[in-house]
């Protein structure tokens, strides 16, 4: 019962947050040009930095090992999600395949990590988020826009969450550490991230027409695909896995239950997809993740 009260109490902060964020929107406080600002914040300064301070450790194969078992856990776990997008839908539904292959982890995965495992398990979620980068602006672009000749190695490698995790590496391997004035500075703004990015979350409700949100079957198909298929059957197969590995396990699985990613309405702006119905499957999404998540992490405990 313990586990269950953390995700209760620590998901209903995060529920708060949110409505502090629909508010500000509705009200004017925060118009869409705002919301752009934060959400860059967030991708280029406080998600690389809470990343980035994950790797200011002592060198250690066993940490090092583990962070290549992410890595494959990860990797396996995303490969699952696109194969049974694969079986589900047709060749031509594109954004529907992309939104249940890539999740939102970063703005809401690295904030119910840090909550419900504690700060230092973002070290695993930063392999999870190297290899949704490394898919996203590859395997992603083909999937929305059917076109190979747009993936070039700089939209990959330039990627903030890719270049914080390189930095990370040499910090970790290295016996010169981040100096103290700058790991405590980097540290606390990246303490910043889940009440910002979960106001955040609020303002990108608040901007979707709730009516329009709402009547979309298929839509809502997309959604349970995405937030119960998937999680579940990941969660079956993660029991298979060494029982040590169940930090690891729980940090892909909350990765993998997020919901629909930013990157679907963006990458369908910019390649030539339906912007505005991959805006719809976020909203849409991450409101019903709100009581998807909490189940499939209590199932998931109740198995393991």
């Amino acid at each position: 019962m313990e586990i269950i009260s953390t995700i209760v109490g620590q998901v209903s902060i995060m529920y708060v947050l949110m409505a502090i964020g629909f508010i500000v929107y509705r009200k004017n406080l925060i118009n869409e040009e705002g919301a752009k600002q934060i959400s860059n914040l967030l991708v280029w300064v406080i998600n690389p930095l809470i990343m980035l301070t994950r790797y200011q450790m002592n060198f250690s194969m066993e940490k090092l090992e583990e962070l290549g078992i992410s890595f494959l856990v990860s990797l396996c776990a995303m490969l699952i999600g696109f194969l049974i997008g694969k079986i589900i839908f047709k060749k031509n539904q594109r954004i529907d395949k992309f939104a249940i292959g890539f999740a939102n982890a970063g703005f809401i995965g690295i904030p119910l990590v840090t909550n419900l495992m504690g700060i230092d398990k973002v070290f695993f979620l930063s392999a999870y988020l190297v290899c949704f980068n490394i898919l996203s602006y590859t395997y992603g672009i083909y999937m929305v826009s059917n076109n190979k000749n747009l993936i070039t190695v700089k939209s990959v490698l330039l990627n903030p969450g890719i270049i914080a995790v390189a930095f990370g590496l040499l910090i970790f391997v290295s016996p010169v550490k981040l100096p103290s004035l700058f790991y405590d500075a980097f540290n606390l703004v990246g303490q910043t991230n889940t009440p910002i990015a979960m106001i955040l979350l609020g303002t990108y409700i608040a901007k979707a027409e709730l009516i329009t949100l709402f009547n979309d079957r298929h839509a809502y198909f997309v959604a349970a695909i995405k937030l119960v298929v998937i999680p579940i059957i990941i969660t079956v197969l993660f029991k298979f896995l060494p029982p040590y590995l169940v930090e690891i396990k729980k940090v892909v699985l909350i990765a993998m239950s997020t919901p629909v990613g930013l990157t679907v309405p963006m990458f369908s702006q910019m390649y030539g997809g339906d912007y505005e119905y991959g805006a719809k499957l976020v909203g849409l999404s991450t409101l019903l993740s709100l009581a998807t998540i909490p189940v499939i992490l209590f199932f998931a405990n109740i198995i393991w």
